[in-house]
């Protein structure tokens, strides 16, 4: 009885009346920028024995590009295709990557995936014939990623 006899006076009071009201939009944006990244593991190529056959690859190189979903981007792997000795005897070779050759100067074109990363499988060899003294032999190529 108490709560019906507080909504009776409740019901009576009389409450000011609206005299007007103003809309307007209010507008939210933000910009999504293209942007990517990339991460490496080297790539140990088998020995070769100076003038002999072609080597193949003893452990194999990655390439991870991860690029914000639908960005084109284009790949490159920097240098001129040599190893060289601490004494600067150079050596060529060859990459593929994925299975397909990989030459100099050229570009892979991929599309960015979101959060998941574009994974680059990378092989090499050692074309035959090269007579080169024994040695350690390296290369250290820069990995550009265009967008």
């Amino acid at each position: 009885m108490l709560l019906s006899a507080f909504l009776a006076a409740i019901a009576l009071v009389s409450f000011p009346s609206v005299a007007g009201q103003a809309t307007a939009s209010f507008r939210i944006s933000v910009t999504v920028v293209a942007s990517c990244s990339v991460q490496t593991q080297p790539l140990v190529l088998a020995p070769y024995i100076t003038g002999g056959a072609a080597t193949g690859t003893a452990s194999p190189g990655s390439i991870d590009v991860t690029c914000a979903q639908g960005t084109p981007a284009a790949v490159y792997l920097e240098g001129d295709r040599t190893v060289r000795s601490q004494s600067g005897v150079r050596m060529a070779y060859e990459l593929r990557a994925n299975g397909n050759l990989w030459p100099a100067g050229e570009a892979i074109h991929v599309k960015g995936l979101g959060p998941t990363a574009i994974h680059l499988a990378v092989s090499g060899s050692v074309p035959a014939g090269q007579k080169v003294p024994a040695g350690d032999y390296e290369d250290t190529a820069v990995v550009r990623v265009v967008y």
